[in-house]
């Protein structure tokens, strides 16, 4: 099975289009969404149109949850906080249901995928560094578990009995026998790891490979719908430096 996996799209419906092109013509069969929908950008109700239109699983993200009003926004950042307030006004009451129809963490076969750490899903706990994901291999059973919220994507591979987790420095791996792995699958709409093309993960499970994708899209469009509601510069700006 190919699986397109996907996270963090943050309202920005040009990124959105150029990964769901990506998925079909790599031959995608099943998506899966990771959350993140909205805040950041404008195109709010778009963004959750397609997804629900294209992903076969879809998951809640912490943005997501503010967005329906299920949590505050105290523990944002001021441009974060701004925007997610102005996405509480545009969201429209089809694309709120939706939303509230999605659950935390879904797990399939020996998959497991979640938004951010499967250690408490709802607490959207960052995977930033080894000792996370430690943590985090702790908190699921199977083989594979793929996850979002940091905004870069990552491999991390571990061997049976205990070892020490090792970061993959390619963007492609195969998985041995023996490995589990734990994949953060970037951002869609508002990468953060200096490379501002929008990203993705291809898993075979046949094969037992993943490859983190990256894809062009049209970010000055983005940043002109966001200029025309008057969003935070820093937010507009960094689209084009992906940080």
């Amino acid at each position: 099975m190919l699986y397109g996996i996907f996270s963090d799209i943050h309202s920005n419906e040009a990124a959105l289009t150029a990964v769901l092109a990506s998925m079909h013509d790599l031959g995608v069969e099943r998506r899966i969404c990771l959350g993140d929908l909205v805040g950041y950008g404008v195109d709010v109700n778009e963004c959750v149109s397609l997804t629900k239109e294209n992903a076969d699983v879809c998951l809640i993200g912490n943005h997501d949850s503010v967005a329906i009003r299920w949590e505050s926004s105290v523990g944002f950042n001021p441009y974060a906080k701004k925007m997610i307030e102005w996405t509480q006004e545009a969201i429209s009451e089809e694309s709120a249901s939706y939303i509230k129809s999605l659950p935390y963490m879904f797990e399939e076969n020996d998959i497991c995928f979640v938004h951010a750490s499967p250690m408490s899903p709802a607490d959207w706990i960052y995977v930033t560094d080894l000792e996370d994901a430690l943590d985090a291999f702790d908190h699921f059973s199977g083989s594979y578990c793929f996850v979002g919220h940091t905004h870069s994507p990552i491999i991390v591979a571990m061997k049976g009995g205990g070892a020490i987790p090792k970061v993959i420095e390619e963007s492609e791996y195969k998985v041995d026998g023996t490995e589990r792995v734990l994949v953060n699958v970037g951002s869609v709409g508002q990468p953060r790891d200096r490379d501002p093309r929008a990203s993705w993960c291809l898993f075979d499970s046949t094969q037992k490979t993943v490859k983190i994708i990256r894809v062009k899209y049209d970010i000055a469009r983005t940043q002109e719908r966001m200029r025309a509601i008057s969003a935070p510069d820093f937010l507009v700006e960094r689209l084009g430096v992906g940080r």
